[in-house]
């Protein structure tokens, strides 16, 4: 029998808070030599309707759900301190259940299933004395003195063993018997259910008459569960609404962001297109007054050529009147000649004086190499680069300011000068 009592599985019963019931599995496992384990928990179920919590059925359906989902995500925290403790993942099952009574459930389960080893809370943790010696939980003080003999009990707070009660097999002599039990409890629908990882095994028993004083306290804690349930929703909402203000916020400021970004981007390109048009109105600019000044220096070019063209139709004018005048002096001495001869060289001196074109308005001398000027006079050469030698930027003739150096032979001045020094030999001797 001693065999088989160690080769029975062992029964953990835990809380929902973690925190409660964490030093009893740990001690489990490592008091005892535990080759399978089995997680129960009882959850103390209030009946709630609409009526007497003051909640719409919605926010009764969410507190239940919500009241589920925190067992199994419990359940799941003990199965991975059973896993860190080095028990095999096959060797831990999970077990959970809803009733009225926590202690009248678990002696139900004890009979139903044949529980030999059973270990649960003495107490909270956060209430246990140093010098505890007697139960305070009512529920483990129920299950003490109701659980069948066969079931061996250890009752543990904050990792010290409390109490003991050693199990007996002497079920014929049993003063609590499976049938007494029964009729106090009201039957199971189904045997112990395992908890599976997703889904979830509940089974609820119909509540049992309470006295008075147990309605009132009943009545006491059903009051404190809903405000309490109530202040966690309210909670809850405010969070809901905090989060949902708080996204509001990062999207109105990813918005912002996005947008300052994106009136950034065009700003940049506004600006570059527009230093992009100041720069083709600057090369435009540029090109315009190019042109002007191409306009303007070929205007001066086409008034100098006209100036020019002018001084030489003077030129050419005052050369053919030269040109006459010298044919009309020309036939004069032929004239004399022919009826006269020369009294004395004095006459001829000063009755053939050379024309006014022949001298040279600088030197007032005859030219031998007469050349016209920008200013369209006719000038010595020698004596007009000598007059720029000397700093004259001017015209001598004009006094305007000349508009190149350059200097053209006049042919047919010279060749009327050198004819008429060719008439006049006394002249040329005496110059």
């Amino acid at each position: 029998m001693a065999k088989a009592l160690n080769d029975d599985p062992v029964y953990v019963a835990v809380s929902q808070d973690v925190g409660e019931s964490r030093s009893t599995l740990l001690w489990a496992l490592r008091s005892l030599r535990v080759k399978k384990l089995h997680l129960l928990h009882v959850h103390h179920l209030i009946s709630m309707t609409p009526s007497s919590s003051g909640l719409e059925q919605s926010e009764i359906d969410a507190i239940q759900e919500s009241e589920q989902t925190s067992i199994s995500d419990s359940l799941l925290k003990y199965h991975d301190i059973c896993i860190d403790e080095g028990v095999i993942e096959q060797d831990v099952d999970m077990s959970y259940f809803s009733a009225n009574n926590v202690g009248e459930w678990i002696v139900e389960l004890i009979y139903q299933n044949n529980i030999k080893k059973l270990i649960m809370g003495a107490t909270a943790d956060s209430h246990y004395p140093e010098d505890m010696v007697h139960i305070t939980s009512t529920n483990a003080e129920y299950v003490i003195r109701h659980a069948p003999h066969c079931c061996k009990i250890w009752l543990v707070c904050n990792g010290d063993l409390i109490q003991t009660r050693e199990g007996r097999f002497e079920l014929a002599g049993s003063s609590y018997s499976y049938s007494e039990s029964s009729s106090s409890v009201h039957s199971l629908d189904s045997a112990l259910i395992p908890y599976g990882g997703a889904g979830r095994a509940e089974c609820v028993t119909e509540p049992h008459p309470l006295s008075s004083s147990e309605e009132r306290s009943a009545s006491g804690v059903e009051t404190m569960y809903y405000e309490a349930q109530r202040q966690r929703l309210e909670i809850e909402e405010l969070k809901r609404e905090k989060e949902q203000r708080d996204k509001m916020r990062c999207e109105r400021e990813e918005a912002l962001t996005s947008s300052f970004g994106v009136t950034q981007k065009l700003y940049s390109e506004e600006v570059i297109r527009r230093r992009e048009a100041e720069a083709e109105l600057n090369r435009s600019k540029a090109e315009i007054e190019d042109m002007k000044r191409v306009q303007k220096e070929h205007e001066e070019q086409h008034y100098t050529d006209c100036r020019l063209l002018e001084l030489i139709q003077k030129e050419r004018d005052e050369a053919i009147k030269t040109c006459e005048e010298l044919l009309i002096h020309l036939n004069l001495d032929k004239a004399m000649s022919s009826s006269h001869s020369p009294s004395s060289p004095l006459q001829w001196s000063l009755s053939d004086e050379p024309p006014q074109c022949f001298l040279c308005p600088i030197s007032k001398e005859i030219m031998h190499n007469p050349h016209v000027a920008a200013d369209g006079h006719t000038y010595e050469a020698e004596e007009f680069k000598r007059w720029l030698r000397h700093g004259g930027e001017k015209s001598p003739m004009t006094n305007l300011r000349l508009e190149n150096d350059n200097l053209t032979p006049n042919l047919v001045l010279r060749s009327a000068i050198r004819d008429w020094l060719q008439r006049h030999p006394y002249f040329y001797d005496s110059s």
